[in-house]
């Protein structure tokens, strides 16, 4: 031990400021091997300090590196959250011009009517020419090229001119009071779901539009899409709120009284039946459910799978469809109607057999006549499929009449017994319209009797009271295609059996 600490003492000594003056004589005194221990451990001392002062000078490198890092991922930061504040603010513009839009029409419309509190729905300054021409500005807005725009909400090189459409919206100095519908709505949904307005305002400015209901088959589909297009949510269920019908009448009652009087009826059906639509046409334009998803389902149910080697084996030909709203997917009542999704299962089936829809809302035997006849002529089709209404007594000489002209250029025409018409409750007005089309030569297929036995009649007609749902639908898609591959027949052909 002492001898160890000798050598360890020689070598402090060595490292000494004084050490050259007595060295010599100290060295003098140490045997050789105590000398090279000496010598040994001085060596490793010094390149331990070498390693030492490395590590050190490393570690500096590292966090200076770390730092530099550090400063760059937060300088990304900002400017990401810069850049993302800047689309959310350009995105919310073009909402808010939607809203500012819709509102300049619903003054002129307060105005025509009659209706509404003129402290929510008053023009300010802007005379009618003024706000028309910001209505026209919204319309223009709506048909924006989707790429154009999507690229200047994310401040890249973009052809969009707001100053346009746009800038005169927004700098027309009109705008939705906080006690307007619009808003009401708006801050709803933000108390139910917590979000932002950038997910909130666009869902309310569709419903601001539909609460109007003449507006809802043109410009509502264009706030439809160009929502869609910029990738804003269009229906409460994206706010992960549920949307049954009594949920929608809860959210109704909610609502009721709390906005001001407007020139359209805020009532809790008014609301109920305003998100309804708005459910299910945001669920059609997102292709959630539409006529080609309900379609793909019916070709896995048995009773239709049973009928694809028939629908393929059909012969080229051409069928016609002049129709009401009952024929037409648009409407809100249900995904799509039994007509489209008919036509989606022989696009995907048979696609030899060409369709080609002649519809119209609201279609009696005689509009259908007027409107329709000469075109469906010059279609040349092989087959017509009527399904019009007959409420007055030139309705039901004009449905004769068509089955008379369509039989003359060699076309068969058919037509449903039966429809759930609101008018076929009326007594006489089924079997009157079926001894018209049998004056006519049209052959009417029984589906009265297989409605009526459903069990899902209850649940047919939708919450106006007119259309029909999505089971309703289905089924008659059903009995048409059974219809159409043979695999039964009209209500001439049952009886005889």
């Amino acid at each position: 031990m002492a001898e160890e600490r000798w050598r360890c003492d020689s070598v402090t000594i060595r490292n000494q400021p004084r050490w050259k003056s007595f060295a010599p004589a100290l060295v003098a005194t140490l045997s050789p091997q105590d000398v090279e221990e000496a010598q040994r451990v001085r060596r490793h001392i010094k390149h331990s300090g070498a390693r030492m002062k490395r590590r050190i000078s490393l570690k500096i490198l590292v966090i200076w590196l770390l730092s530099l890092t550090l400063i760059s991922a937060h300088a990304q930061i900002q400017t990401s959250l810069a850049v993302r504040r800047g689309q959310e603010s350009r995105l919310l513009s073009l909402v808010e011009a939607n809203i500012i839009g819709t509102h300049a029409f619903q003054v002129l419309l307060a105005k025509k009517s009659g209706k509404g509190d003129l402290n929510c729905f008053g023009p300010g300054k802007l005379s009618d020419s003024d706000l028309e021409g910001l209505v026209a500005h919204q319309a223009k807005l709506l048909k924006a090229d989707k790429n154009e725009l999507n690229a200047w909400v994310r401040g890249t090189k973009s052809t969009f001119e707001p100053h346009q459409d746009l800038d005169p919206l927004l700098t027309s100095g009109i705008t939705p009071p906080v006690n307007a519908p619009i808003n009401v709505f708006d801050n709803y949904l933000h108390q139910r779901t917590r979000f932002q307005p950038i997910k909130t305002r666009a869902i309310a400015s569709l419903y601001q539009t539909v609460l109007e209901v003449e507006r809802d088959g043109d410009l509502l589909q264009d706030q439809f899409t160009f929502f869609i297009g910029l990738g804003l949510p269009v229906y409460i269920r994206q706010l992960h709120l549920p949307g049954t019908d009594s949920d929608m009448l809860s959210y109704g009652r909610d609502l009721v009284g709390r906005s001001c009087a407007a020139p359209f009826d805020t009532g809790a059906a008014e609301w109920q039946i305003a998100g309804r639509k708005i459910w299910n046409w945001g669920e059609k334009n997102l292709h959630i459910r539409d006529e080609r998803v309900v379609a793909a389902e019916l070709l896995r149910e048995r009773d239709v799978e049973v009928l694809e080697p028939r629908l393929r084996a059909l012969p080229a030909q051409r069928i016609a469809v002049i129709g009401h709203s009952f024929t037409m997917g648009l409407h809100w009542s249900s995904p799509s109607s039994f007509v489209p999704i008919v036509i989606d299962v022989f696009r995907r089936e048979n696609p030899k057999v060409q369709f080609k829809q002649f519809a119209g809302g609201g279609l009696t035997a005689t509009r259908a006549k007027d409107r329709f006849y000469q075109s469906v002529l010059d279609w040349k089709p092989d087959k017509v499929l009527l399904v019009v209404m007959t409420r007055t007594d030139a309705d039901y000489e004009a449905l004769k009449d068509l089955g008379l002209g369509f039989k003359k250029a060699g076309i068969k025409t058919y037509m449903f017994d039966e429809v759930h018409d609101p008018e076929s409750v009326n007594p006489g007005v089924v079997e009157r319209a079926a001894a018209s089309a049998r004056e006519g030569g049209i052959e009417v297929i029984e589906v009265g009797r297989v409605l009526a036995a459903s069990p899902d009649r209850n649940r047919f007609v939708c919450l106006d009271g007119i259309h029909m749902t999505e089971p309703y639908h289905r089924l008659m898609a059903k009995e048409w295609l059974k219809f159409l591959a043979g695999a039964r027949g009209t209500k001439s052909d049952i009886a005889n059996k």
